[in-house]
Order: structure tokens, then sequence, then C-alpha cells
């Protein structure tokens, strides 16, 4: 009898620790489905670009209870290049990445596509065509623009107008050049203008001229540089003539990190030069600047426009895209892929990146900005805000990505300090940049 009074009590026990054990469970259950999905994710924004972007992720991570994004500021982007393959080799990568070599992570086969985890609330149709461009691999959108940058024309329209001319007659070099008899020279109210136009030091924006006259950095079959061939040879030529010779143009180069560049938007800024070339990220500044040269008493009108083409041809400036990537790896669920493609689609919605466009200048992706009626009311007090937008819509293409890692891009910038500031013929400078550049280029090739 006692024997199977024990064999009870000690089959009652196991019953109820069962009975816990399953309860714990169910409630394990339930906790880990209440549970956010996290989504880690990796940039390198920093000053007024990082702010905005950690209001956005405090916005989305308080608008739903699914996932929740946990930013990461790395250093810069070459630092994402380096802990990013680490995270690879060691299964320890983010769910989404801004920046860095996406190209390069793409071409190891180590990028998601983003189109196999957007929903239909990410409208594809409505992204700026050189944006989505930029996007496709093979016809599949492999990665998500955040936002780009083109360099525009920054030009000064009461000089413009007092000389009888007005922004259609910015459609080409050549015709800005040919206005340089009426504009050099005339008073600015505290001076004269100098230069008809001041391109930003670089190589930059004298490949965007080239673009615009049909050149290329190397063939279509990736085998031979390309950058001393006519084309390049011609454009370059012709504005080492106009800086140096006629003296109509001028750069400011070298200085303490980005001085030249204060210098080139100051000629402009205090009427010495019609205009320069730059980024729409000096929107804000620039309009400030102008305001304020106003009221000293400068003669300046504030206007952005759209690059010129070379001779008849359309503008094809370069431009640069920050893009989105979900990186592939078995340390990812599909939960916290389709989470950073959510995230991405409320971070680039029309509202998020009309009010990142407003507050920075730099290009929102998505069309219907335009139509949106706080920026239409932004645009009345912002002068041509838009301009780069429409140029990456209309004409710009998709910034030429080196396979080298960066040898003839490098060989390329020695070759044009040559041409704008020693005045060494382009066709001997750009030789020279040629047959260096080919050599890396040849490395990679075997």
């Amino acid at each position: 009898m006692k024997k199977i009074i024990g064999i009870l009590l000690i089959m009652l026990l196991l019953v109820g620790c069962s009975s816990t054990t399953a309860n714990q469970a169910s409630k394990n259950d339930k906790e880990t489905k209440n549970e956010k999905v996290n989504i880690k994710f990796w940039h390198a924004l920093g000053g007024s670009l990082g702010d905005g972007l950690l209001e956005i992720i405090d916005k989305y991570n308080s608008s739903q209870d699914k996932y929740v994004v946990e930013p990461v500021t790395i250093g810069s982007y070459s630092e994402i290049d380096e802990k990013l393959q680490a995270a690879y080799a060691a299964k320890t990568v983010p769910a989404l990445v801004a920046g860095g070599s996406y190209e390069m992570f793409y071409k190891k086969g180590l990028v998601e596509a983003f189109e196999d985890y957007i929903t239909d609330e990410y409208d594809k149709e409505d992204i700026v065509g050189g944006f989505m461009t930029a996007a496709l691999r093979e016809g599949k959108m492999f990665f998500a623009p955040a936002y780009g940058t083109s360099q525009v024309l920054y030009y000064n329209k009461a000089v413009l107008n007092e000389a009888g001319y007005n922004v259609e007659d910015l459609q080409s070099w050549q015709s800005i050049v040919a206005m340089q008899k009426d504009i050099i020279g005339l008073d600015t109210n505290k001076g004269e203008i100098n230069y008809i136009w001041e391109p930003m030091w670089g190589s930059g924006n004298m490949a965007d001229v080239v673009s615009s006259a049909g050149g290329k950095y190397i063939s279509d079959d990736g085998k031979k540089v390309l950058i001393n061939n006519d084309i390049w040879v011609e454009v370059l030529d012709q504005f080492r003539i106009w800086i140096n010779e006629d003296k109509i143009m001028n750069i400011h180069s070298g200085g303490q990190g980005w001085e030249y560049w204060y210098k080139t938007m100051d000629d402009w800024v205090y009427g010495k030069s019609l205009g320069y070339t730059g980024s729409p990220g000096d929107y804000v500044i620039a309009l400030d600047a102008v305001k304020k040269a106003i009221d000293e008493g400068y003669k300046n009108k504030f206007g952005v426009t759209p690059q010129p083409g070379w001779k008849n041809n359309d503008p094809a400036p370069r431009f640069s895209s920050l893009m989105y990537f979900i990186p592939k790896s078995p340390n990812l669920t599909q939960e916290q892929k389709k989470g950073a493609a959510d995230f991405v689609t409320y971070a680039t919605s029309t509202s998020n990146t009309a009010k990142f466009s407003m507050a920075t200048g730099y290009v929102g992706v998505r069309k219907s900005v335009l139509d949106l009626p706080e920026y239409k009311e932004y645009l009345k007090s912002n002068p041509d805000a838009d301009a780069a937008l429409i140029q990456i819509d209309k004409y710009a293409i998709p910034e030429f990505v080196d396979p080298t890692g960066g040898a003839i891009l490098d060989a390329l910038k020695e070759a044009v300090d040559k041409i704008q500031i020693e005045n060494i013929p382009s066709e001997e400078a750009l030789n020279q940049a040629a047959a260096k550049a080919q050599r890396e280029l040849d490395k990679i090739n075997k």
C-alpha cells in the first residue's frame, strides 16, 4: 500500500512539474511573439544628416510595434567596409547598412535583393529616374536610394539679367563663355565680375562635361582606359585655355580642408564671378550667404540650375547616391530582412525624404516630393531648390565605379591638377595618367 501511495505522489509531482513547464513554455512563446524584431542598422552619417536620420528612426520605432531599429554610427564609409567584411566572416552582419562600397559587396554575392522584401507600399515608379537606374542590377532592384547629390550651377541672377541674359542662356558651356564680353567687368557695387565661371577644384566637374560630350572612363568591355581619348583631350584643354590663357575662369585649389570650396563660393557670393559649380549640399549655406551679401550692399540674386551640356549635347553629369542595402548572411532571419525593408520604406516616404531634403539641401529620392504642399511652400522662399532633383531625374548618370579601387580616378585627378593649375597641355597630362591607370586595370583583368 505504501508503495502505491508513493508511486501516486511521484506521478502527481511529475504532472505538476510538467504543467508548470508547459505553462512557462507557453508564457515564453507569448513573450517571444510580443518581442520586437531587432534591426541593427550601420551608417556613417554625422552632423545635421545624422540628426535627421536619428529623428526618422525614433519616429519609426514609435510608429509600430513589430520592429525596432538600432542605429550604430560608424566613423566613415571606408570603416563600414572594413567592419562589414569582418562581420561577414564572423556571421554577425547588421540587418541594414547605409553607405559603404555596396557595389563591391554585390559583386561578391553578399547583398540581398531589396526588391524581394518590399511590399506594395514601396512605390518603385515614384523613385527619381537616375536613382532607380543606380539601384538596379540586371533589371532587379538590389539597393534602395536614401538621398543623392549631383553638382549644379549656382549663378548670380542680378548680373545675368543686367547683361541681357536669362537662365535659358546657360544651356551650354559655349553659350556661357560667349557671355563674357557682356558680363566680365560689370559693376557689383563693391567690385566687379572678374570671371565668367569658376569650376570646383578637382576632376569631378571636368568629368561631368566630358560625359556630356560622350566621353567614358573605360571601354564597355572593361579592358581599356579611355581618359586620354580625343573627347577628354578636347574638353580639358579648352578649360585649360579658359582658365590659364583667356583667364575668364578661375580655380581655387589647396588650403586647409574645405578652404578651396568656400573661396570658390565666396567669389560668386561677393560678385567676382557670375557663378560656380557646386554641390546641392551647399544650398542652405549659399542661400544664407547671398542674403547677407545683399544686406552688405553687393549686387547678387540667388539662382541655381542644372549643369549645361557641351556644345549641342544634352547635359550628362554624374550623380552619387547613398544606398541602403541588406547584407546576405545566415545570421539574419527573414523577419529582420523584412523589417529592414519596412524601415527603408518609411524613411524614404515622400514626406520624410522631403523633410530631409529641405533640412540638408541634398536630393530627395521621390518625384512626388515636387507635388507635396509643404515642399511647394518651401520652394516659394527657397528658389530653385529642386534643381538637383530635376537634373538627376532628367539628365544625370550614375557615378563611375572604379574597378581598380581608385587607381583610375587618382590618375585622372593628378592629370587635371596639371592641366588646370600647372597649365600643362591636356594631351600630355592625360597620356601619362592613362598609361598609369592602364597598368592597374591590366592587373585586375589578368
